[in-house]
Parts: C-alpha cells; sequence; structure tokens
C-alpha cells in the first residue's frame, strides 16, 4: 500500500521554487496604474513594509485612517515566526489573517509618522475613485466585524487580527492581497506579486480594470 503523502516532505521543493521565483522576479517591480480621472476622488495609500505590504484607506469621518494587512495567522496573530511556520506557510495554504490598524489625522502622511511604529520603506498614494474605495472599506470592516470573537491584538505589529476567509499561501500572500484590493478600486495591476516592490505609473486615459487572474500583456499598466 502506498503511504500517504506527508506535506512537510514537499517543503524543501516549495522553498526551491520560492528561491526561484525570487530570483527571477525580484528585481521587477509590479506596476500599477490608477484610474483615469476618478469622480468623486480620494486618496488610498500602498504602503511597503519591506516584504509585505499594506494599504491604507479613508475612514468615512474623513478623521482617521484604516490600515488593512493580510497574512499568514500563525505568523501575525499567534506571533509565532520561527522556521517551521515560516516554511507551513510557503509550503501548503494555512489559515489566514486580516489586520487593521486605525490611525488619527486627516493627512495620511503625518497620520502615518505619529502612529505607525512598524518600519516603512516606501510609501505610494494612488488617486481612485472614492466610492469603490468605500465600497472596499466597507466589505472589509464586514469580515473585521464577523471575526471579533477571535480577535487578537498585536502591539508587535501595531494591529489587530481577525481571521480571513481566504487561505494564505505563496500564491496568495499578503502582496497579491494588496494587488486584488487595489484591483477593485479599478488601478491596473501589472502581474500578481510575491515580493513587496511597487511602482506607480503615470495615469493614463482610458485604462482598464485588472481582474482577478493575472493581467495579459495588453491589459498592462504603461510605464
Amino acid at each position: 500500500m502506498p503511504r500517504p503523502a506527508v506535506p512537510y516532505l514537499r517543503a524543501p521543493r516549495t522553498v526551491l521554487l520560492v528561491l526561484l521565483v525570487v530570483a527571477f522576479a525580484g528585481c521587477a517591480p509590479v506596476q500599477v496604474q490608477p484610474p483615469p480621472d476618478p469622480d468623486p476622488a480620494t486618496q488610498v495609500l500602498i504602503i511597503d513594509h519591506g516584504r509585505h505590504s499594506s494599504l491604507l484607506l479613508p475612514d468615512a469621518d474623513g478623521r482617521h485612517w484604516l490600515r488593512y494587512s493580510y497574512g499568514d495567522w500563525r505568523f501575525y496573530a499567534e506571533r509565532r515566526t520561527g522556521p517551521f511556520s515560516a516554511l507551513a506557510a510557503l509550503a501548503w495554504p494555512t489559515r489566514a489573517a486580516l489586520g487593521r490598524q486605525v490611525l488619527t489625522g486627516e493627512a495620511p502622511q503625518a497620520a502615518l509618522r505619529r502612529d505607525l511604529r512598524v518600519p516603512v520603506r516606501e510609501v505610494h498614494t494612488l488617486t481612485v475613485d472614492a466610492d469603490e474605495t468605500a465600497a472596499l472599506r466597507e466589505d472589509l470592516e464586514a469580515l473585521w466585524r464577523r471575526g471579533q470573537d477571535d480577535r487578537r491584538e498585536m502591539a508587535v505589529w501595531d494591529m489587530a487580527f481577525v481571521e480571513h476567509p481566504t487561505r494564505y499561501s505563496l500564491r496568495h500572500n499578503s502582496n497579491r492581497m494588496i494587488a486584488l484590493w487595489l484591483a477593485e478600486l479599478e488601478v491596473r495591476v501589472s502581474r500578481s506579486p510575491i515580493l513587496s516592490r511597487w511602482q506607480v505609473c503615470p495615469v493614463a486615459p482610458g485604462n482598464a480594470t485588472e481582474d482577478d487572474d493575472a493581467p495579459e500583456d495588453d491589459d498592462a499598466p504603461d510605464c
């Protein structure tokens, strides 16, 4: 009788694949292009933390900003950052977390400087449609409210976490989720990101909305 497959035996091959993908894709940034002339307009910010990203959205009251992130539950919500937990998150789908932080102030850059303690490599500001931004925020807030029974406060990340229904994996990591959120704001994304490295392209008239799958070449941002 054949022996059942053991997930951790696949881990070395997965890690090798990760290294190869990073080697080939790490040098090229993921290009994003905001929609032309959104009306009404608002600003959102991509926060590049070095390896992962978060997204800053305006709150409905205009006096707060909401920072959202996505990642592996064990790593972020349970602070299990050892090598086995990291390997498991890369080798097969794991429980996922939605992170949320409230920042105070009308100016987002000032709010980040005052309230954010985690490392920041770069911040990218995009002008997008205010109504679509509100719809995305409400969707994320609904997930946030739904997970309150198992909410975890983690001061080390400046965030609280609840469970996200989409499982975390290499193909669906924090940067990939940011790209999907941006697509809901009609931002064109050049490819599915693995690493956190972004480049904002100038707005081009008549650009199209990116869907959930990897973009076709003729839909890529024109930088």
